[in-house]
């Protein structure tokens, strides 16, 4: 791969640990690379998207969530439903948002436009990947300690912040971060398996990913480590020693939960009742369009008028914004339609995921199996982040999910391309 390639796929996996603008500017520089080699390079000595096994069905998956998106947009403009007199207003903003849904196939094509795309430079990649991950351990620290650069205080312990690196928000670091930090952990305890040693890389990325996923005070990332590592050590560990671990995690988890700070925190019920009542408004918009439901991220909108109609004198005490759940947000904004789209999106991934994972081995690369299987679990608890936060259509969240799931695509790639150089 040419060192311009190189350059551009590495600065978009750099700023899609940074901030949204950075990100943006990444994928810019990205997309402007691929489109100069297109013109530039032969198109025999690149490596055709459909042609990867699996390919042709993951753009199809990708096209019905996109469809269904698109069909709950169009019935809102014709048949709006509309709550105190108001109803939704189409804006370009939502169909702006399906854009992210290319990114897999755009991150392959871009990596695989010339020919000599090769396991180093994916490599490389993904140790520039790690290294910023890396990098952001200080930064996370010091907004702990300090709130620096924007403090997000934590309510139960106000002597402390949000480790919300230069994401705006824990919860974007709850999401984000779980994709490299368990990516490395799986390589890192892949090789532990294979050949009792651990890489001093991956073992460090991972643990520093797992330190900032702690200083983020989210809870959803207090429930994620405990299931990413068990996953992680029902793979590569022997079951002796895996009970042994999930047996010392507990008792260590059980202490910790009992410190008052913890304690605090996870008894602190802030904003579950305001989950539960926008839960119940997506309910309501879905049984007036159980079909194609209010219309695709209108439920924020209309969230204000749907508490305006229920409760007139006092709507105005209420939190109005999106579902805060994936699944919530997508049955009152899609309707059936949309949910179901989605649920196929997340099954086919996961398993697209995870036989990347074995094709690896298979090739006797088993490193990037591990790496692959990493992803699955980083894929796993950001649909468990989805049960009380909406993750799918979050900019920062979605386009590292979706470079992770191009990420898959260019090690199938590369596992299938007889010239690809180890």
């Amino acid at each position: 791969m040419s060192t311009t390639g190189t350059a551009s796929i590495a600065f978009y996996l750099l700023c899609s640990l940074i901030g949204m603008g950075p990100m943006n500017v990444g994928f810019g520089i990205l997309m402007l690379f691929y489109i100069t080699a297109r013109l530039r390079s032969d198109p025999a000595g690149s490596v055709k998207t459909l042609d990867i096994p699996g390919a042709r069905p993951f753009v199809m998956v990708s096209a019905l969530l996109a469809i269904a998106c698109v069909v709950s947009l169009l019935a809102m403009h014709w048949w709006p439903h509309s709550y105190a007199g108001h109803g939704p207003v189409l804006t370009f903003r939502a169909f702006e948002k399906l854009w992210y849904l290319l990114i897999p196939f755009l991150f392959v094509s871009a990596f695989n436009t010339q020919a000599a795309h090769s396991l180093p430079a994916l490599n490389f990649l993904r140790r520039v990947w790690w290294g910023t991950l890396l990098a952001l351990l200080p930064v996370a620290i010091i907004q702990f300690l300090t709130g620096w650069p924007k403090p997000q205080v934590i309510p139960t312990n106000p002597d402390h912040f949000h480790a919300i690196l230069f994401l705006g928000h824990h919860l974007s670091v709850s999401s984000v971060i779980p994709f490299p930090t368990f990516a490395a952990l799986a390589v890192a305890l892949g090789a532990w398996q294979r050949e009792r040693r651990l890489p001093w890389f991956p073992t460090v990325v991972g643990l520093s990913g797992l330190i900032i996923l702690f200083l983020s005070y989210a809870r959803t990332a207090w429930l994620a480590i405990p299931i990413g590592l068990i996953l992680l050590f029902t793979k590569y560990l022997k079951p002796k020693v895996l009970l042994a671990s999930v047996i010392g995690m507990v008792l260590a988890l059980g202490i910790a939960s009992q410190t008052p700070a913890m304690k605090e925190r996870i008894r602190n019920s802030m904003g579950i009742q305001d989950r539960f009542r926008l839960w119940e408004a997506n309910l309501d918009y879905f049984r007036h369009r159980p079909v194609t439901g209010i219309g695709w991220l209108a439920t924020q909108e209309m969230s204000q008028y749907y508490f305006q109609e229920k409760d007139p004198e006092h709507y105005k005490e209420y939190f109005w914004g999106h579902a805060h759940s994936n699944y919530f947000e997508m049955l009152g904004g899609t309707g059936l339609l949309g949910l179901l789209a989605y649920l196929v999106f997340i099954g086919f991934t996961l398993r697209f995921s995870w036989q990347t994972g074995r094709m690896a081995d298979e090739a006797g690369l088993p490193g990037w199996g591990d790496f692959s299987r990493g992803l699955t679990i980083a894929l796993v608890l950001l649909h468990f982040n989805g049960l009380t936060n909406v993750t799918f259509w979050e900019g920062k969240v979605i386009h590292q999910q979706m470079l992770s799931l191009g990420l898959i695509l260019t090690i199938r790639s590369l596992l299938n391309v007889s010239g690809a150089r180890k």
